[in-house]
């Protein structure tokens, strides 16, 4: 008798040989050939049709998600395109209603206080009219071309910071020196990042005219792997950098409010970018912004 706890499926034949008491072995002993049958589940037809249907179920699968991440991503976009004309929109409205507006008051306070020259008391009145006006339409130029997707690129925003940097420092009496690229590469920048971007420009421009006593500024806007940099230097009386925000309290140059530094930094901080800032005393102040876009 023998035993065996498995075999697999297949053709075998059993052999024994055997010896007598005296030691003497057979010569040609005896076999005995048999066949184990496989279980279903283990013919090959059965591994065929399991495999088959294992690819079946990974290719559904696969194509089942690929359909739900297509479909996904064209409900994204289908949301941007309603987002983007909703932008459009809201700027062509601001445009030509709110600008038509502020310009038709500006055009008559102006009118007005040229033919209010006997009364200095109205004529300053309307002239406040005529600056509110104007800074107003200012305002809304920003607002414009913040909210305009056509204006979400990067050769959109150099060429409006440029701009900006020249007026306002003309208007201030500051001279501006523009250095930035020609061949700006093709990059998307969301209103977002040009917003808050712009802001923190806008307030180092202001810190410029209001504390440093500079008569020159240099606008430098340089491009990196997937980002930009922009420097605002000056000439100016510059200050001691001491605690965040603020210079020291016996620089004449320090920040009168204390907020200046801090919300720039605040607002390249919501972009995920940073603002770096040095100065010293007499030898001006550089402010950097490094976003990635």
């Amino acid at each position: 008798v023998a035993n065996y706890s498995y075999i697999p499926p297949g053709k075998y034949v059993f052999a024994v040989t055997a010896c007598n008491n005296d030691g003497v072995w057979s010569e040609t002993g005896a076999a005995v050939a048999f066949t184990v049958l496989p279980y279903f589940w283990q013919t090959g037809w059965f591994r065929i049709l399991a495999e088959l249907s294992v690819a079946f179920v990974v290719g559904g699968s696969v194509l089942i998600a690929t359909r739900r991440h297509m479909r996904r991503k064209v409900e994204q976009l289908e949301r941007e395109q309603a987002i983007e004309r909703e932008r459009t929109r809201i700027a062509k409205d601001i445009h030509d209603d709110l600008g038509a507006s502020l310009t038709r008051i500006t055009m008559l306070s102006q009118s007005a206080c040229n033919e209010l020259d006997n009364s200095p008391q109205a004529a300053a009145h309307v002239g406040q009219i005529c600056t509110t006006a104007r800074e107003l339409t200012r305002a809304m130029d920003e607002i414009v071309w913040a909210v305009n997707p056509q204006h979400d690129s990067l050769d959109s925003l150099a060429i409006y910071l440029g701009k900006y940097a020249q007026d306002y420092l003309r208007a201030a009496g500051i001279r501006c020196r523009l250095n930035m690229p020609d061949d700006l590469p093709p990059w998307p920048v969301a209103a977002e990042v040009r917003h808050n971007l712009f802001l923190a420009f806008k307030e180092a421009l202001h810190n410029v005219v209001k504390h440093s006593d500079g008569k020159e500024v240099r606008v430098i806007l340089a491009w990196r792997t997937k980002g930009i940099v922009l420097s605002v230097q000056d000439n100016g009386r510059g200050f001691t950098p001491g605690l965040p925000g603020y210079g020291d309290p016996g620089d004449p140059g320090r920040l009168e409010s204390g907020h200046g530094i801090v919300n720039m930094k605040l607002r390249l901080a919501e972009i995920h970018g940073t603002c770096e800032i040095q100065s010293a005393p007499k030898s001006g102040t550089a402010v950097k912004f490094d976003v990635t876009v």
